[in-house]
């Protein structure tokens, strides 16, 4: 009998934990930064730039530029409009194929301006694709190389 009583107890606390410990969203999509700074392109210098196109029978448009604000690196996509997919992340990579890159996560949108903070900038000379990439069944849907 008290094992009913306790139940809904737990059930209470079991539910306040799982909705305390949601992910929170940010301006920003971090591979690892605290994302505290909001990204404003007006205020940011601009490195490189490229514009995608897109793979096989996916449409990818709009540009990828590597901008610096406030001393941390930022890809910025602007105009920018994908397919939709399963699992779309944007990638910094050597190649294509994404056989070494940086995950800067999930993409935000399939569409509009969108800013991703890279906490830990890799040699930019030798990473210059930006691509979309579905993780799922490792698929490229489109790439930018930024000059």
């Amino acid at each position: 009998m008290k094992l009913f009583k306790l139940f809904p107890k737990v059930a209470i606390a079991l539910s306040m934990l799982i909705i305390g410990c949601e992910k929170s969203t940010t301006t920003d999509n971090t591979n690892g930064g605290n994302g505290s700074t909001t990204f404003d392109v007006s205020k940011a210098t601009l490195i490189k730039q490229g514009s995608f196109s897109g793979n096989m029978s996916y449409v990818v448009a709009g540009t990828a530029g590597l901008y610096d604000f406030e001393g941390r690196k930022y890809i910025y996509l602007q105009n920018f409009n994908t397919s939709a997919g399963p699992d779309l992340k944007l990638y910094v990579a050597t190649t294509n194929n994404a056989s070494q890159f940086v995950s800067l996560g999930a993409l935000k949108s399939n569409s509009g301006a969108q800013a991703y903070l890279i906490t830990n900038p890799p040699d930019f000379n030798t990473y210059n694709k930006v691509l979309i990439w579905c993780q799922q069944f490792s698929v490229l849907f489109g790439a930018s190389t930024i000059q």
